[in-house]
Parts: structure tokens; sequence; C-alpha cells
């Protein structure tokens, strides 16, 4: 009987895999180093502290607390429920992964339901503000108004919301709470030493999950940039895809006009690369959150906010600004 077509595509992905690791060690040497470094000084000491902060506030029962301060506005914007407005605060606030842990964590508390957490994945799981100012707007593209990164980005990523993911999703899980008061139960949840323990001890887990994606794809980037034969515009869209660190390194040395290097840098923040896509599932594991329907949204997140860089670029050229 002959095996079947996925088990042989299966074989053929670990063979090669294996003759990369034997063939190639100085590429993987470099992009498991690349990935580290990456992980330890970037992203652990962003991540981790806003992870920690995120989990305490969920296990003491206070994100309604928080999420009632932003309800009054984000609700009548966004529809979102006072827990929805919490969770949207921690992704747009500190990066991949950590809107989709958020909307995964309160999913399995029944904090929200399947449908506005899917809802809050789509549009709340962007690359962290600092992310977007100094490396993409400053360093990759040395643009003395980097803000203009993080407002097309995430203006778009609320755009996004607004005109296509809000209305299929706003009538299957419309508001359950119309509560006032703010209120956590002290009876019902752990002590604040006990809850910052358990969110330290899951958080370790989580970043250390978040760490070893990075250096797999960190070693795919590397293999692409240094091995894959292939034309240097190609290579640039292929990084940008695959690791959006990488690829803005690579974008900010690539030898084209300003304008465009500004539109692609907007299309693969928006995107985030593959590797956040890995990332973001890591932590959706155990919930009903589609990681497809992620995907699709983060496409018209792509394609929103190229379309805004062009438009800005348009503006800015017909005024002479």
């Amino acid at each position: 009987m002959k095996p079947p077509v996925k088990k042989k595509l299966l074989w053929i992905n670990i063979c090669l895999v294996l003759a990369v690791l034997l063939l190639c060690p100085a590429v993987v040497n470099k992009g498991s180093g690349d990935g580290l470094l990456l992980w330890f000084t970037v992203v652990l000491p962003a991540l981790f502290p806003f992870m920690v902060f995120s989990g305490v506030m969920m296990k003491i029962g206070a994100t309604q607390t928080i999420g009632h301060y932003l309800y009054p506005v984000f609700h009548r914007l966004l529809g979102l429920s006072e827990n929805g407005c919490y969770a949207m605060a921690v992704g747009f606030l500190s990066g991949y992964p950590l809107g989709g842990k958020t909307a995964a964590d309160l999913l399995r508390q029944n904090a929200v339901t399947p449908a506005e957490a899917q809802y809050i994945l789509c549009f709340c799981n962007n690359a962290s503000p600092m992310f977007l100012l100094e490396y993409i707007g400053v360093y990759c593209l040395g643009m003395r108004k980097p803000w203009l990164v993080l407002m097309v980005v995430y203006g778009t990523a609320v755009w996004n919301a607004v005109l296509f993911l809000q209305k299929n999703t706003k009538d299957s899980y419309q508001i359950r709470q119309n509560v006032v008061e703010c209120s956590y139960d002290k009876g019902k949840h752990p002590a604040v030493m006990n809850a910052l323990d358990e969110a330290i001890m899951d958080s370790f887990v989580t970043v250390t999950k978040v760490g070893g994606y990075i250096i797999l794809f960190s070693i795919l980037a590397e293999f692409v940039e240094e091995i894959v034969p292939c034309h240097a515009f190609a290579k640039m869209i292929g990084l940008g895809i695959i690791e959006i660190t990488t690829g803005g390194e690579y974008l900010k040395t690539y030898p084209m006009m300003a304008d465009f290097k500004w539109i692609f840098a907007c299309g693969f923040s928006a995107f985030g690369g593959f590797s956040s896509v890995a990332q973001t599932y890591s932590v959706l594991q155990g919930t009903e959150l589609s990681v497809a329907g992620y995907l699709k949204a983060k496409l018209t997140h792509v394609f929103l906010a190229v379309l805004t860089a062009v438009f800005l670029i348009l503006i800015r050229n017909y005024f002479g600004m």
C-alpha cells in the first residue's frame, strides 16, 4: 500500500531539514545566533513584563476594572466588551503574540465569547509600538517622522476591524456586560503574590516558546538570504514575509527609492511575518480560535496598510510636503 501524499511530503521536508543542518552548519549557526540575540535583547525584555502584568491582572480578576474605563469609547467605536477593551489595550501596547495570548486567556476564562476573542485576535495582534518606531521607522527607513509607520499599521488595523471584521461578528457576541461597577471577588481569585508567582511561570513558558520560533525562522531567513539562488528583489520579499526583523534589515540596504521602501515596510509590518503567525499559533493552542481566520484578516490588513502608504505618498507629492 502506497503511503499517503502528506506522509511523503513530511518525510521529504524532514530530509531537507536534515540536509541543511548537516551541509550548511555555518548558516544554521549564524541564523540561530541572530535569532537568539533578537529574542534575548529585544523580545524578552519587551514582552516579559507585559506578559507578567497581564497574567496577574487576569488572575486577580482586574481586567474588567481596566476595561471599564476604556469601554465608553471603544464599545461605541469597535463594539468591544469591557474585557475585550482590556485585551485591545494589551495587544496595542505590547506586540506579538501578546494580543493573541490575551484574547485566548480571556476565552479560557469565559470572560469573552469565542466570536469576540476571534475578533480581538484579528486586529489587536500587531508589532509593538517601540518596534515600529525605533526599528522600522528610524533604523530601517531613517525617517524623521517614524510615528507615520505606527499610524499606518495601527490605524489600518482599526480600519480593518470597523470595515470588515466587526460587521461579520458583532451580532454573535453582543455585549454581555452592562455592569457599571468594577468588580472582582477576592474569594474567587488568588492572592496577588500567588497570582504573581503563577503569572511569572506562565510567562516564562510562553516567552521561551516564542524564542524557539524566532530562532527557527531566523535560521530559515538566513538560509534564504545566503543559499537560495534568486533575484535580490524576490529575496527581499521572501525575507519580509518570513521574519519581519530580518526583512527590515535587508530592506534597509536594498537599492530602492525611499517611497517604495516605505510602502514595503508598511506591508511587512502589517503582516508581521510567518514567524509571528507561528508564535501566535503557539499561544492559541487549546482554544477554538482560528489561525486561518487570523491569516485572512492579516492579508486584508496588509492590503489596507499598503493602500494607505501609497495614498499618503500621493498626498505628500501633490501638496509638495
